[in-house]
């Protein structure tokens, strides 16, 4: 059996360039703030992501239907994971499972979403989701970092 391995998608490749984060230094303030940005390049229409109700998002991947992933502080301050609509349009929470904070990595085109969660007691361990981010799995670790076994 051979498997092609497509490292980059025509959409992929222009991440850099779709999907910006800006942090605006205000010399009043001591608090910057990042938010992250889907810019559609044909139209040049940029879309604001917003956030889950907390002053930061930062966006880590894109599908073919402009579906973007990251995390966003939510209002009491924990990072959560996020998934957007095509086209950048709409953040859902796909939060941690069991509470703590997530963070979405990737996501494939039929918007399974993989990433990273923690709640600072038992490590980290890695999540993936059902189509268009329903249904996380929590996948744990590989025996790595994580706590220490007990015994």
């Amino acid at each position: 059996m051979i498997m092609k391995i497509i490292r980059y998608s025509k959409i992929s490749r222009l991440i850099s360039v779709v999907i910006l984060s800006i942090c605006p230094v205000f010399v009043a303030s001591a608090f910057a703030q990042e938010h992250a940005y889907f810019i559609d390049l044909k139209s040049r229409k940029v879309t604001e992501l917003g956030t889950l109700g907390g002053h930061n998002s930062k966006a880590s991947g894109i599908n073919d239907a402009g579906q973007v992933v990251g995390y966003s502080e939510t209002a009491d301050g924990q990072y959560h994971a996020f998934i957007t609509g095509p086209n950048g349009v709409g953040m859902t929470d796909i939060g941690p499972p069991g509470g703590g904070f997530s963070w979405a990595t990737g996501i494939n085109k039929t918007g399974q979403v993989v990433g990273w969660s923690g709640n600072g007691a038992d490590g980290t361990h890695s999540f993936i989701t059902g189509p268009n981010g329903t249904g996380m799995t929590d996948l744990s670790t590989l025996g790595g970092y994580g706590p220490e076994p007990s015994g």
